[in-house]
Formats: structure tokens, sequence, C-alpha cells
């Protein structure tokens, strides 16, 4: 008899036998579009594409649930089934994505997946973000210094060294630390979303993918400049569409490193990507400043693991938005995440 696994509301179940399985689909405890798996299938898929469980998507369809499968032929889909997979073929999403949507983030599983894969991956993550603030302190320290010598004005500052103590002078907003600091953010920004995702994705992480995102460089530069005019433009605006705009547009960084998409692009994806998620972000947004604010309680030492969770639970609500609650689960008896199949 074969085992069978589901996953229903972010969380994973089984193994249970596929008689009840069906039964399950049939009493409207799980709808067609749960995500389904047994050791014959290379991954998880929704209960509607499985031709075993036809006759309980019939049923759950007779029971009131949304039709996606034809009783007579378990292979046909309807038009609206149609209609979600052309939209993320256009975007070539990848197999086993969702209609956008159609499965809205759950933000308390998003922070507990976060958490789990900080543990899991904590060697790795720390080294990536010891590399990271380090890159970003030096790079500051001497576009600073840059500044000073250029004739730009700034600030005393001491240095000590075993020949004995020296001062040079820089300051850290002017025209060089201001330029040459903004495109450094934008470039390790994007080797810090490829290392996330692929930690979210069960795929190896390294410090060198930091800077290996260069080919994307100008058009995310471009991007972060439309977004960041738009969103303080919208704060003027009374604030509130300030904040629609960075929750709408916000995941243009993230559809870049991941899809490879162009400027306009992105944001067409993020706004796709947020439908019915924009509320459940702003939610998200909330309880990581309330991460932060625990990993300060505790003694500040609380951050080293407080950034890297909400850094990763953040990237799995992206993941989610494409793939839904696949993003927070592994595969059964295992600690890899289901999307490691997902090439």
């Amino acid at each position: 008899m074969s085992e069978w696994f589901y996953a229903k509301d972010g969380q994973q179940n089984g193994p249970v036998a596929k008689e009840q399985l069906v039964e399950l689909l049939r009493n409207g405890t799980l709808t067609p579009q749960d995500m389904v798996w047994t050791s014959s299938m290379s991954d998880w898929q929704p209960a509607a594409n499985v031709p075993e469980l036809a006759g309980g998507g019939a049923a759950a369809v007779a029971a009131g649930v949304p039709e996606v499968l034809e009783p007579s032929n378990p292979y046909a889909v309807s038009e609206g089934a149609l209609a979600g997979a052309a939209a993320v073929q256009d975007h070539q999403v990848g197999i086993g994505a969702i209609v956008p949507g159609s499965e809205p983030i759950d933000v308390i599983a998003c922070l507990k997946r976060g958490f789990d894969l900080t543990v899991r991956n904590f060697g790795t993550v720390l080294l990536i973000g010891l590399v990271y603030f380090a890159v970003s302190f030096v790079s500051s320290v001497i576009f600073g210094l840059i500044d000073g010598m250029l004739g730009f004005g700034g600030t005393s500052q001491e240095f000590q060294s075993s020949a004995g103590s020296a001062s040079a002078e820089f300051q850290s907003n002017g025209p060089v630390s201001t330029l040459a600091g903004g495109v450094l953010s934008v470039f390790l920004s994007l080797g810090l979303a490829r290392a996330g995702l692929n930690i979210v994705s069960g795929k190896p992480a390294t410090v060198g993918m930091l800077f290996g995102e260069g080919d994307k460089l100008l058009k995310a530069i471009g991007a972060s400049i439309l977004f960041g005019v738009a969103v303080v433009v919208g704060l003027i605006l009374l604030v509130v569409p300030g904040i629609y705009i960075a929750l709408r547009y916000g995941q243009f960084l993230n559809a870049i490193v991941d899809r490879d998409l162009g400027i306009m692009e992105s944001f067409q994806y993020s706004s796709e990507l947020t439908t019915n998620n924009r509320i459940l972000l702003l939610l998200l947004w909330l309880l990581s400043v309330g991460v932060v604010i625990a990993g300060c309680l505790a003694l500040g030492v609380g951050l080293l693991f407080a950034y890297p969770v909400m850094w990763l639970m953040w990237l799995v609500a992206y993941r989610w938005m494409q793939f839904g609650s696949r993003a927070v689960m592994d595969q059964p008896g295992t600690q890899i995440p289901m999307l490691a199949a997902n090439d």
C-alpha cells in the first residue's frame, strides 16, 4: 500500500493511505489545489493533477469546491486553470508554480521557515553576513577618505598603529561616498538575494555569490532609482500611497536576480506576484520589526540571528508567492527543501 503526504495551510501531513486522501478530498478537508506527494512522483503536485485522485477531486467539486478536473477526463483542466498555466508560462516562473495570488502567504509559516533555515545554515549565513558587512564598512571608509582627499570637507579621524597615530579627513556623505557607496550597496544586494534564494530553494550558497551578479547591476540600479523615487513621492502624498507602492513593487530586485528580468518587467512581475498578498506583506514587515527588536533585547548579540531570520523569511515569502506552501516544506523524511527539485 502506497503512502501519501499532503500539505494544508503550510503544514506537511502524512503518511496516509490513498483511500484516506480521497476521503479528505470528498469531504472538502482538502481542495484540488492542495499539494500531494507519493514515492512514485518526482515532485509535489496539486491533487487536481494526480489521475489516481481524480475521483476524490470530482467529489470535492460536487461538495462545492471550484471545478478543476472533468470527471470523464482526469487530464482535462478548466479554462481558469489553463489561463493560470498560460500566465505562469509567460513569466517563466517554473514547474509547479501557482497562479499569482491564488495561495496567499502564511506570515507565521514564513517566519518559522526563516528560523529553521537559519538554524540549518547558520555557518554559511553568518559567513556571508560577515563578509557583506566587512566589505560595506571597509568600502565606506575608503570612499570617505577619497572624498576628504578631493577637498569635500570632512571629519578628522585618528587611526592608531604600531608606528604611532595618524589622522585623515573623510566624510561619509560626500559625492564619492554617496554614488560609489550606493552602487556597491545595490551590487551586494543582488548577490545577497542570490545566496538567500538558493538557501530557500535548497541549493548551494557561497560567499562568492555576493560578487556574482554584476551582469544585472545596471538594470538593478535603474530599477532601484525608479522605485526609490516612486516610494518617496508616495510617502509625500499622505504616506499611504508610498506604502502601497513599496508593497506592490518591492519584489523587483528578487525578480531581477531570480528571473533576470528587465526594469519594467521586474516591476510588472512584482505587481502580479503580490496580488492578494499586499496586506500580508505589511504584516510580514511588522513582524520583521518585532524580530529585530527581540534581537536587540538579547543584548544586541541576538541580532546575529535576528537579521538572518528576517532576511530569509522575506525570501521564503517571495518563493511562497511563486510556488505556494511548498516554499516552507521539505521533501518527506528529509531536510531537503521541496523546491530543490524545481530546477
